[in-house]
């Protein structure tokens, strides 16, 4: 088949995809289409911090229409609850989802004591509205937007409800006197930071009786009393996953509808299924079309320099001139390529191991001093297992009695001459890569852009300590294991699973430990990140490495570290390591 031909095809496969992931754009940002939304308004607390919120409503133009606050989680955002949101906005009423202080693209510092004025700044914004009926709102608190929540209406006569998703209740009768108020306490079976027990009694002391009594799934009381509660529980759900569960956000939907019985519906459908198929083909179309491009912008990048990232040779210069390369480095990569995969393999999980805990106790002070704790956790655990590859590295080395610094800069002097380019194309793949993320994931169901107002300064530091780990790891995976398996599309599959796996077993290993450690599963969440994302950038190291050799490490580098910087330092509240601790520890 001739060139000219090849290329047709691919334009077909790529006009394909791309055409998938439009589709699947304009799909989940218009279903369903009663509704509107605003993104990203803004309002002032009373103590001057800025909050970031978005507004869902019904686009039937009516008067009067009652309200729900939802109150996120930590380490999470207002994206993640946005399901929750549109379904209300079906079902007739306002639903507010908003970014507590130090989340999201608030501003100001994570202080749970202050919580409660970022909730009564989005009460303040709807009391502005002319078509709002102040004085039927509702609070919907996740977790721990659950804690503002029980403050809030305990005080506040407007709300006629309160549901709490995976979070504590501490209301009892004597905080609701004269007043109505239905509660609806949403657990998951596996739930790893609140358990059954617990919410039995407070669930018995909100009805004053024994907590041997409390059946789950039982109303108690009455919606036309005012008085009505229930403590719904699923059986397949955990923490993290009862802000999407499709049974939860259909019981807190219903539960808001027979506390206001009188608001007429725009839509009566349930969407959360459906927006869920629409994502996995906005991904697909996204995902495949960034791999896909990956192939003619390196072409056009690097006309002059395509090489297999199996060749033992020097790569060449503009002016085809061989680089003069060290004999002495050679041998020293070469003592482990002389090995077998599964001997590499089993001597990075295990130097990761062993080596993990003094890799960590380096990089604590990153974690314990620097703001943006939760990304100083998940690099503080990537380290440890950097620090074990490194001294791998380092022992093959000295080893060979050569120079690890010129080892490490060895990927960097073979491509040299074109620096700039794997730059400009790195950046290029990263900010396609960003934004196909961002309209599916982002915007969707955990949100991407880091606050412009105390978390972007910090970033640049993040990026550099990122992009690092990502280096190191290369020059394993890519430059050692990797060229051992060679080319073409199944070792390229091969090659990504490999290194992946090796990953995985450290990591799981040690959110394992640390759970075991501390009595509880809560930091097993984690893995809802981890799993997808190192899979895809170890795809991506691969693939860019498979295509360009050395010149792909630089610019898989690029890409990750932009990513994954984004993500954490979105999802990571703006506190330190110390105060994060002491959360945990209340």
């Amino acid at each position: 088949m001739d060139q000219k031909a090849t290329d047709k095809k691919r334009l077909i496969v790529v006009i394909i995809f791309l055409s998938m992931f439009i589709l699947g754009t304009f799909l989940i940002f218009t279903t369903p289409s009663s509704i509107n939304i605003t993104y990203n308004k803004t309002i002032k607390t009373k103590d001057g911090e800025t909050i970031s919120f978005n507004v869902f409503e019904p686009n039937n133009g009516k008067k009067e229409k009652p309200a729900i606050i939802i109150g996120h989680g930590i380490m999470v955002n207002k994206e993640m609850l946005k399901e929750y949101a549109i379904e209300l906005a079906a079902a007739g009423f306002v639903a507010i989802t908003f970014d507590f202080r130090g989340h999201g693209q608030s501003s100001g510092d994570l202080n749970r004591n202050l919580l409660i004025n970022d909730v009564k700044a989005i009460k303040r914004y709807l009391e502005n509205r002319a078509d709002i009926d102040i004085d039927k709102l509702g609070y919907i608190g996740y977790s721990m937007g659950g804690y503002p929540g029980n403050k809030i209406v305990k005080d506040d006569n407007d709300f006629k409800c309160f549901i709490g998703i995976g979070t504590s209740l501490s209301i009892d009768d004597d905080d609701c006197v004269n007043r109505t108020l239905n509660i609806l306490m949403i657990l998951a079976k596996y739930d790893q930071a609140f358990d059954l027990e617990r919410s039995k009694k407070q669930i018995a002391d909100r009805l004053d009786m024994d907590e041997d009594d409390v059946q789950v799934n039982k109303l108690y009381g009455s919606f036309e009393d005012g008085d009505a509660t229930k403590l719904y529980l699923d059986d397949n759900s955990d923490h993290f996953l009862t802000a999407y569960d499709q049974d939860f956000i259909r019981e807190a939907r219903d539960w808001v509808i027979n506390t206001f019985p009188n608001v007429d519906p725009v839509d009566q459908n349930f969407f959360a299924n459906l927006r869920a198929l629409i994502l996995i083909l906005q991904l697909i179309g996204g995902i495949g079309f960034f791999f896909l491009i990956i192939e003619p912008l390196s072409n056009a990048f690097f006309k002059k320099h395509r090489r297999d990232p199996s060749d033992k040779k020097s790569l060449l210069n503009e002016s085809n001139e061989e680089l003069i390369v060290p004999k002495e480095l050679e041998e020293a990569r070469s003592e482990l390529e002389k090995e077998t995969i599964k001997n590499i393999s089993l001597k990075t999980i295990i130097y990761s191991l062993i080596l993990a805990i003094p890799g960590m106790i380096l990089f604590v002070s990153f974690f314990l001093f620097l703001p943006l704790s939760t990304a100083g956790f998940t690099l503080m655990l990537l380290y440890g297992q950097v620090f074990g590859v490194f001294v791998l590295l380092w022992r093959t080395c000295k080893k060979r009695k050569t120079s690890f610094l010129e080892f490490l800069k060895k990927p960097f002097i073979e491509t040299q001459q074109n620096i700039l380019k794997q730059i400009i194309l790195g950046i290029g793949l990263a900010i396609i890569l960003y934004f196909i993320l961002y309209l599916s994931i982002g915007l969707n169901y955990l949100g991407l852009v880091p606050s412009l107002f105390n978390k972007i300064l910090w970033i640049p530091i993040y990026i550099l300590v990122v992009f690092l780990m990502y280096f190191i790891f290369s020059l394993l995976f890519q430059e050692i294991l990797q060229k051992r398996i060679g080319k073409g599309p199944s070792n390229l599959l091969k090659a990504s699973l490999v290194s992946y796996g090796i990953q995985m077993v450290y990591f799981i290993t040690y959110i394992l430990l640390i759970c075991f450690l501390l009595g509880g599963f809560f930091f097993i969440q984690f893995l809802y990140f981890a799993v997808p994302i190192f899979l895809l950038s170890h795809f991506i190291s691969a693939t860019l490495y498979q295509k360009l050799g050395k010149q792909g490490i630089l610019i898989a580098a690029i890409i990750n570290t932009l990513f994954l910087t984004c993500l954490i330092g979105t999802l990571s509240p703006f506190m330190s390591g110390f105060d994060m601790i002491m959360i945990f520890n209340d």
